[in-house]
């Protein structure tokens, strides 16, 4: 077995989810999401309120850590 500090060879059959890209990330958060619903299964109120608080919170904190654009100063 190999440390992370040694890189070993690649297994293609099974890809380190840390090296997913993020649109791999929401197509497979996607999926999921489909299969459980095609299953029946429904989330809870509270499931939906927290998911959605959540997300709010990540683009917050995204669009924070974004620099700010800075225009041209306007003459007075």
């Amino acid at each position: 077995m190999t440390s992370s500090a040694t890189p070993g060879p690649v297994d293609r059959r099974h890809p380190d989810p840390l090296t997913m890209t993020p649109a791999e990330k929401v197509i497979a958060e996607w999926e999921a999401r489909h299969d459980v619903a095609a299953r029946g299964s429904r989330a809870s109120f509270g499931s939906v309120q927290h998911y959605l608080s959540e997300t709010r919170s990540r683009e917050r904190c995204d669009e924070a850590a974004r620099p700010r654009r800075t225009g041209p100063a306007t003459p007075h």
